[in-house]
């Protein structure tokens, strides 16, 4: 059973939330999660089950490594599990925010809320996948290429190579490969079973994320997630 992490926002503060290039943060990890900041050289292990994730930062997990990063604008979540890599990379569309993230190889689910401002798109080596409100897989290869699984709504994905385009909905599975190639057909239940289990449990409720900010003018604020 898919389950789903549901989060209220009680304040935001856009604009000095995207000054400050504040972009995600985590609320569960386990395992080898490692980080390389924006402004470092050098990737580091992460130890908090709550940190901060900047524009420009690159997030690596290892063998039975998994994180959830949740995006502080419209409460979409990325789950990365293990042997993957993502950069978090965006760029302010009004009052809204452009998520542009670089996957380089792993294994990745996505719950992406409806953007009511700005683009949501995943590239890898192989391929480009815009959503506007869906859940998926990504399973990257930069070798062989990439596997989309839909799971609700519609992913436009795109080889790099040919720049042939194709939509992949809910129960579709599609394929874009190294060479050009790119496919769609229904999901398979093979499929299905060998990707991780979905059972971290990030249903629980009664907790809190303060995160503190300074606005345009100053002033202390404090950002604060209930999930």
């Amino acid at each position: 059973m898919l389950k789903f992490q549901k989060f209220l926002i009680l304040l935001i503060w856009i604009a000095p939330l995207l000054s400050a290039q504040k972009m995600a943060v985590s609320t569960k990890f386990g395992g080898d999660v490692q980080v390389k900041k924006y402004d470092v050289d050098t990737f580091i292990p992460i130890k908090s089950t709550v940190t901060i994730f900047h524009n420009g930062d690159i997030i690596r997990t290892g063998e039975d490594a998994f994180i959830t990063v949740v995006f502080l604008d419209d409460k979409s979540q990325v789950k990365l599990w293990e042997k993957c890599e993502l950069t978090i990379q965006g760029t302010k569309d009004g009052k809204g925010l452009s998520k542009n993230l670089t996957m380089d190889f792993g294994q990745l689910k996505a719950e992406v809320n409806p953007q009511r401002k700005g683009e949501f798109r995943i590239a890898t080596p192989v391929s480009v996948m815009g959503v506007k409100g869906t859940d998926f897989w990504i399973i990257s290869d930069a070798a062989t290429g990439d596997k989309l699984i839909g799971l609700t709504g519609a992913v436009e994905l795109t080889n790099n190579l040919t720049r042939i385009s194709v939509t992949v909905t809910a129960n579709q599975t599609g394929i874009s490969k190294a060479d050009g190639t790119l496919d769609v057909f229904e999901t398979k239940r093979e499929d299905l079973e060998s990707l991780p289990e979905d059972d971290i449990d990030d249903t629980e409720e009664g907790h809190e994320i303060r995160i503190p900010f300074i606005n345009s003018q100053g002033e202390s604020k404090i950002l604060i997630i209930e999930y």
